[in-house]
């Protein structure tokens, strides 16, 4: 499969606001091209929706302007109404070149270009041939096409080629197309895309700040446009989850590698950052509205992966991604409805799979504690404290019995299977949890007391063998994902008991050990990129900072409690 044909295939599925209208500005600064204005929804820009300045034969800028169409151009697209081809050519050259271009570029050479995702027909041709020549009698004027075939050429010359990705760059989005089907091989190919896309030795053997600077922002665009074509393919195979596990790993490696070329604070690079993030969060609102009827089903949930451990993990999985799409949501006014539909349908899922609540595996802890934060950070402290204990009695149940639902420690699905089948040893398999820890933090930030007291007065004397572990991170774990070493960088404390209060047990939740790093020393979270912690701990497995979840931590006074459906709590394992 030719990266011709994956672009061509992407470029068509692309709308005209906010898709084409994106791409082409990025296209440009690949480009060599310095982009002077954007398209702006609502104001009127005179026909024209983009201007850029180049310099061809790198004496004087060119001016670049730019109308935006999508999909094939026919007769109405080319003559009718007021947006269409034709006035807005005229408009540019008769009004924005005039009066609105800058004006040492108004004696330079115009080109006007028309952008399309799609053909010019053949009904039209003759038409545009006409416009062309009529701007051209126009001084310094010419009239450019740029269609879905210029397009695909572009971007295969600037953004994805061969000389910026090496072969092994490109078979590897080619690969991770192909295996759509297999989800995990899918996700397995784009990471190693994007690890070949931020080729380290070629970024940091830049001879110049500048020059380090420009093969990053290229390279960051390079493996963006391969995220697009791979999120567009998984929608055409109705395979969504690729794309979003995708988007994941690619915040991560992006933030890293601008931390080790010292551009985590560049403005060119937030901005191409911070886009990728709604880019991400469009897919996971996306991805969620394909599967959530689906997922809310308990029957065809069971069917899909079958009871006991695969059931339980794909519930957990999912409500940490409901909470990363939460966390990941500004806490913004206009965003409040949002943020307080996704809040129901984390409580919506576990009451819907009351069987998914307590982890089969110790470290799907992490999902969990991402679903409890986030109902903290839209103050539903009832449901939190209510689930917290729920786990925590749920936990109680199994340890007195024969421990078959035990969460196993190994994390491995084989043996946690094997343990509900009765043939494993739970003093084997249960030698370490990260859950309790969790849960105790989890209660004392939202003053869950009775959470917390069955937690101290009937778990954790049940678990008297059982090392119970609350991990910290070191400063570099924002930067593992392009810096690979063994082990995470961080620190463990065993718990010897746990706290009487809850302001006790918080204290000591967040007190930092020696070798560990508090919040101010890991630069995601001094230069507020902190929503990365969330991403990580969901693809490197790692705990959630404790002092991550402090700071959703309930006040001392509420005035009402957010209006969610209550858990459906029973004392079942």
């Amino acid at each position: 499969m030719s990266i011709r044909l994956l672009l061509t295939q992407y470029l068509s599925s692309l709308r005209e606001r906010d898709e084409l209208d994106a791409l082409l500005p990025e296209l440009l600064v690949a480009m060599g091209h310095t982009v002077l204005s954007r398209p702006q929804l609502g104001a009127g820009q005179a026909g024209v929706d983009v201007v850029s300045t180049f310099a061809p034969t790198g004496d004087d800028d060119d001016a670049y302007m730019y109308i935006i169409k999508f999909g094939d151009i026919g007769r109405d697209d080319m003559y009718v109404g007021t947006q269409a081809i034709e006035p807005s050519v005229r408009e540019a050259y008769t009004d924005f070149a005039r009066n609105r271009l800058d004006p040492r570029l108004r004696e330079r050479a115009k080109h006007l270009v028309v952008v399309t995702s799609g053909e010019l027909k053949q009904t039209v041709q003759a038409g545009f041939s006409a416009l062309a020549e009529d701007v051209q009698r126009q001084p310094g004027f010419k009239l450019e096409l740029w269609d879905i075939d210029k397009l695909a050429t572009l971007i295969e010359e600037n953004l994805l080629n061969e000389a910026l990705l090496l072969k092994a760059g490109r078979d590897h989005l080619r690969a991770a197309i192909a295996t759509l089907e297999e989800s995990e091989e899918a996700s397995k190919h784009f990471r190693r895309f994007v690890d070949r896309a931020f080729d380290p030795a070629d970024v940091r053997a830049a001879p110049s700040p500048a020059a380090k600077k420009r093969l990053l922002l290229k390279r960051f665009a390079a493996a963006q446009m391969g995220w697009g074509v791979f999120d567009i393919w998984g929608k055409s195979e109705s395979n969504l989850r690729p794309s979003v596990e995708g988007a994941e790993y690619l915040l991560l490696r992006a933030w890293a590698e601008a931390l080790a070329a010292d551009l985590a604070d560049d403005p060119a690079f937030l901005a191409r950052f911070d886009g990728m993030k709604s880019q991400f969060r469009d897919a996971l609102t996306r991805y969620f509205e394909k599967i959530w009827p689906q997922l809310i089903d308990q029957y065809v949930l069971m069917d899909h992966v079958g009871e006991g451990a695969f059931y339980n993990r794909l519930v957990l999985q999912e409500a940490g991604r409901l909470g990363l799409l939460l966390l990941l949501t500004p806490d913004e006014e206009e965003n409040q409805g949002l943020r307080a539909d996704l809040g129901v349908k984390i409580v919506a899922l576990f009451n819907a799979h009351p069987g998914g609540r307590l982890p089969a595996l110790d470290g799907r802890a992490v999902d969990l504690s991402i679903a409890l934060a986030a109902l903290m950070s839209v103050g539903d402290y009832k449901n939190v404290s209510l689930l917290a204990q729920d786990v925590a009695s749920r936990f109680v149940v199994t340890a007195r019995g024969d421990g078959r639902c035990t969460p196993v420690s190994t994390d491995r699905i084989e043996d946690a299977l094997t343990l509900r089948d009765g043939d494993g040893r739970t003093e084997v398999l249960c030698r370490t949890t990260s859950l309790v820890p969790m849960l105790a933090s989890v209660a004392a930030f939202a003053q869950a007391d009775e959470a917390l007291r069955v937690l101290r007065e009937e778990l954790h004397p049940l678990l008297g063998d059982v090392t119970k572990e609350r991990w910290f991170p070191a400063a570099p774990i924002d930067q593992i994902a392009a810096r690979p070493q063994d082990g995470l960088p961080g620190v463990s404390r065993a718990l010897i008991a746990l706290q009487g209060s809850c302001a006790e047990e918080a204290a000591a939740s967040v007190t930092v050990p020696v070798g560990a790093a508090g919040a101010s020393e890991v630069a995601c979270v001094a230069k507020n990129q902190e929503e990365l912690l969330v991403l990580s701990a969901r693809h490197f497995r790692h705990p959630l900072p404790t002092w991550y979840m402090e700071q959703f931590r309930r006040p001392p006074l509420i005035a009402q409690e957010a209006a969610y459906p209550e858990p459906e709590v029973t004392p079942e394992a």
